[in-house]
């Protein structure tokens, strides 16, 4: 009778086990799942959807929101929040535009559009890291600021007439693929080569995983801090150079629609795979779910509130699905 008692024992043990993988694994990959699941039903039933024109469509429409979500995931990593990504893409934008029209090269303007997101990228992480202000308070405050001077030089007018060649960047292919979306992945790739392969990516992945254990083994976190505001910056800074080329137009508010959708793809990212950790091809599988979803539904030519509702029900997905996965590994 005690073996069998046992044999049941062990069954139960079995059958909770598996119940806890399944889980485990269901708030791991349940994600990919979902974009994949919204792919196949896209495409099944709207044959809109898998025209090659809507394809490069949402190649073009992931490459701006993967760069600014890329760069908000390197702030995030290290437990810090930047408001500041739209405002930093607008005042790039008129800069690299401003610089244009007075005659400079591309590459000089560029540069210029580039610096300016460093430089604010410098100040968020010095005024963070090292006067310890807090995150959310602090980008806000620079993203009024930046709006504020970016208002005050375009004096609320578009800038335009844009040298045609400078087009290319935003509106250009390679064998059909556009160019701004080759130039994002080469993004993305870089830097989850910096995060996971160098040594200033890997203490910023110790710092994201255990600040305090970080600072006793002697990482400079205040300073990894500060790099991560920089990439957060420069990403920005780039993603209102490729914004700008696509539209051949700069204004003071050129890219601050994307606030808010590279948070959520950032979380999305943080809900897949690496459960609880900000990475940068989660990130990139958040972008997808969001554009797909919101490219989907403008074929199927849904309300714009609706559109609000389902961006925010994947999001709440993703936590919950990541928030119960986090318990079950803490048992």
């Amino acid at each position: 009778m005690e073996w069998m008692k046992d044999k049941m024992v062990n069954k139960v043990k079995m059958a909770s086990l598996d119940k806890r993988e399944l889980i485990i694994l269901s708030g791991k990959y349940g994600t990919v799942l979902i974009l994949f699941g919204m792919i196949i039903a896209f495409s099944l039933f709207l044959p809109t959807f898998r025209s090659v024109n809507n394809i490069l469509n949402v190649l073009g429409q992931t490459t701006m929101l993967s760069i600014f979500a890329a760069g908000m995931t390197c702030a995030l990593k290290m437990g810090d929040f930047d408001l500041s990504i739209g405002a930093i893409s607008a005042i790039s934008s008129i800069i690299v535009a401003t610089l244009l029209l007075a005659g400079f090269a591309a590459p000089l303007a560029i540069s210029g559009a580039l610096l300016a997101g460093i430089i604010i990228g410098v100040i968020n992480g010095f005024f963070v890291a090292y006067l310890g202000l807090n995150a959310l308070v602090c980008t806000l405050a620079i993203m009024s600021i930046t709006l504020g001077v970016a208002m005050g030089i375009t004096k609320g007018n578009s800038i335009w007439d844009l040298p045609e060649s400078f087009s290319l960047l935003g509106q250009g292919d390679i064998s059909g693929i556009p160019i701004r979306f080759i130039i994002a992945i080469s993004l993305l790739f870089a830097l989850w080569i910096f995060h996971v392969y160098t040594p200033t990516g890997r203490r910023m992945e110790a710092i994201g995983g255990n600040p305090d254990a970080a600072r006793m083994s002697g990482i400079n976190v205040e300073y990894h801090r500060l790099i991560g505001f920089v990439l957060s910056g420069f990403c920005a800074s780039l993603a209102g150079v490729l914004l700008t080329s696509q539209l051949m137009t700069a204004n003071a508010t050129q890219g601050t629609d994307y606030l808010l959708d590279a948070f959520g793809a950032s979380f999305i990212g943080a809900a897949t795979i690496h459960i609880g950790r900000f990475h940068i091809w989660g990130t990139f599988i958040g972008v997808l779910i969001v554009v797909i979803a919101i490219n989907g539904l403008i074929i199927m030519m849904m309300p714009s509130y609706l559109t609000q509702f389902i961006q925010g029900l994947i999001l709440l997905v993703a936590i919950l699905l990541a928030g119960l996965t986090g318990r079950f590994l803490k048992k």
